[in-house]
């Protein structure tokens, strides 16, 4: 199977591998959570808010709640997964509304479906 390369429109970069992708935004949320930062500009704002908007776009996930309210921050979390029937502590980013409220983003699932509909069979 080939790699699949994802493009990072926001940034205009093209990452080898999924893996890579994945790795690089996993880096900064991790960082976000470590120093319990919120980010609200800059290129990593610009670059989670393509990723989270045009996952939804291709998955038709939060479509509505995108046009009532506007992306203002990303944060670090700890939530919890389940993995092969275990519940696993993990970090991920939290997007965060301009109405206040915040949800779950799991950026290497995002990226995962970027780069299945950039790259498709």
């Amino acid at each position: 199977m080939a790699a699949k390369t994802v493009t990072i429109e926001s940034k205009d970069y093209v990452f080898n591998t999924l893996k890579e992708a994945q790795k690089y935004y996993d880096a900064i949320v991790k960082e976000l959570y470590n120093a319990k930062l919120t980010l609200t500009k800059g290129q990593d704002f610009e670059d989670l808010k393509w990723i989270y908007t045009t996952y939804c776009s291709y998955t038709n996930h939060n479509v509505d709640r995108l046009k009532e309210s506007d992306i203002v921050g990303f944060k670090g979390i700890s939530t919890v997964q389940q993995k092969g029937g275990q519940y696993i502590p993990t970090e991920c980013a939290a997007v965060i509304f301009s109405d206040g409220t915040k949800e779950e983003f799991f950026t290497d699932k995002a990226i995962k479906e970027i780069a299945l509909k950039q790259n498709p069979r």
